[in-house]
């Protein structure tokens, strides 16, 4: 019997880069995008109706930030893992470890390299042992 995929929110405002973390993503065996949202809110309504084993959030997004949306989101689904992405040059937009309250943090300019072994990381603790505060 195979295992269930990873189920995968993605949440980015810049549609370039929403639709680069699908193609990237999509290439992995294993991994299912179950929605995409371009805002807090879009986000939060998605993770009503897919349940999403993680969600991968930019930091920097109008209306609601996504450290809003992520504790939010974590809040209503405890069981769901959220990696906060951020693209920022500017060291008082990126946020600090301490108010990330998320299961991982990495910068866009590490999502190809690292973001696939981050997810199967969030993964296993999923279903292995009780949540922790992970910066994978």
């Amino acid at each position: 019997m195979a295992a269930q995929p990873i189920r995968i929110l993605l949440v980015d405002d810049d549609a370039f880069f929403l639709h680069s973390l699908e193609a990237l993503l999509t290439a992995e065996p294993g991994l299912e995008i179950v929605g995409k949202a371009a805002s807090g809110e879009e986000a939060l309504a998605a993770a009503a109706r897919v349940e999403p084993d993680v969600a991968v959030i930019d930091v920097l997004m109008p209306t609601m930030s996504g450290i809003e949306c992520a504790q939010l989101l974590q809040k209503r689904y405890p069981k769901a893992r959220v990696i906060l992405i951020s693209g920022s040059i500017f060291e008082d937009k990126r946020p600090h470890p301490d108010e990330r309250g998320t299961d991982a943090y990495l910068e866009k300019s590490e999502v190809p390299e690292r973001l696939h072994a981050t997810i199967l990381a969030l993964a296993a603790e999923i279903t292995a042992a009780p949540p922790s505060q992970t910066n994978a």
